[in-house]
């Protein structure tokens, strides 16, 4: 499993920091970090036998994510490897303060839910005419049957979109505001990989082709290929991007830019600090209104059973006195 995203940020700054006062990436790899030592030490080891840095980054365990991979084996080969960590390890930095505040910010209304879902089967055991009814099992049988289905459903749709099930993305493109989260974190993902490789050497029709992967968006994986197509027949990407519609207007017209003065990596990591603020921003946005929706849920589930429960209240006061 891939190491959380402020311990590969902690990796990568440490082994550009290595990197860039002479250590070998050896000696770098055996250095105190987050990475798994044993693992590090291995690599470390099948360098100084001579294996290929293909051979090398392919024999890494699961904490080095796929997704970075081609980053430092165009980085290796081209010298700017330093760079490149650093510049992973600075988005790395970003995604995970990103997950710390939508995390942070989904605490408080999922407590409450599983503290309503704790509540309210006991409040319906209790009947002013008959008194308090039920057993534990009951009372256990009314928490799961509000929380088996909500833990299920989430666990299914995590487990889908984790597979990236075609049914399950597209649902998520539909919800307001993940909907556009997801659509500028695949742009920014897509510049940013495609900067990074740029600048590390990859040939561009390569660069153009891993791009379209790391965004794991399908739209722009299809863009993609069809890119890759025209670069290998001799043509350049800036004219084509509007023929694609998931690129928008402003993306193309800054490509177009960098790649017309010769300066199209740095274009692309600015495209890519764009399209982060904005994703960053859908992602507020939904943490903010989800929670919310689950926080009115609550209270609207509590205030039925609470009302439910005076009324039974009511009705047997008003039936004792007009029996008196």
């Amino acid at each position: 499993m891939p190491l959380a995203s402020d311990k590969l940020a902690i990796v990568y700054h440490n082994l550009a920091q290595l990197l860039g006062a002479g250590v070998t990436l050896a000696q770098a790899l055996r250095s105190p970090s987050p990475a798994p030592g044993a693992d590090c030490y291995r690599l470390a080891a099948l360098i100084e036998a001579g294996a290929s840095m293909p051979e090398v980054i392919g024999a890494a365990g699961d904490w080095l994510p796929r997704s970075d991979r081609p980053f430092i084996l165009a980085a290796a080969g081209s010298g700017r490897l330093p760079l490149v960590l650093e510049n992973l390890s600075k988005r790395h930095e970003q995604l995970g303060a990103t997950r710390r505040r939508a995390l942070y910010a989904s605490l408080y209304p999922v407590g409450v839910f599983h503290f309503a879902a704790l509540i309210v089967p006991f409040l319906r055991m209790i009947d002013f005419e008959r008194g308090f009814h039920g057993d534990a099992e009951s009372y256990v049988t009314g928490v799961l049957t509000i929380l088996v289905p909500v833990w299920s459903g989430a666990a299914l749709l995590f487990y889908l979109v984790r597979r990236e099930n075609p049914l399950a993305l597209r649902l998520l493109d539909l919800l307001p505001a993940i909907g556009g989260y997801r659509k500028n974190q695949a742009l920014a993902d897509f510049a940013f990989a495609l900067g990074n490789l740029l600048e590390a050497g990859a040939p561009i029709g390569q660069a153009w082709r891993d791009s379209g992967r790391i965004a794991r968006s399908p739209r722009i994986l299809a863009a993609s290929r069809q890119i890759e197509g025209r670069i290998q027949g001799g043509l350049a990407p800036g004219a084509h991007l509007k023929d694609h519609r998931v690129f928008p207007a402003d993306f193309v017209a800054r490509y177009q830019t960098g790649e017309s003065i010769g300066g199209l990596e740095n274009a692309l990591l600015l495209i890519a600090a764009d399209y982060q603020i904005r994703a960053n921003q859908r992602l507020a946005a939904a943490s903010m209104l989800y929670p919310g929706l689950l926080f009115g849920t609550v209270a609207l589930m509590v205030a039925y059973v609470v009302i439910r429960f005076f009324m039974n209240y009511i009705n047997t006061l008003n039936t004792l006195m007009d029996a008196g």
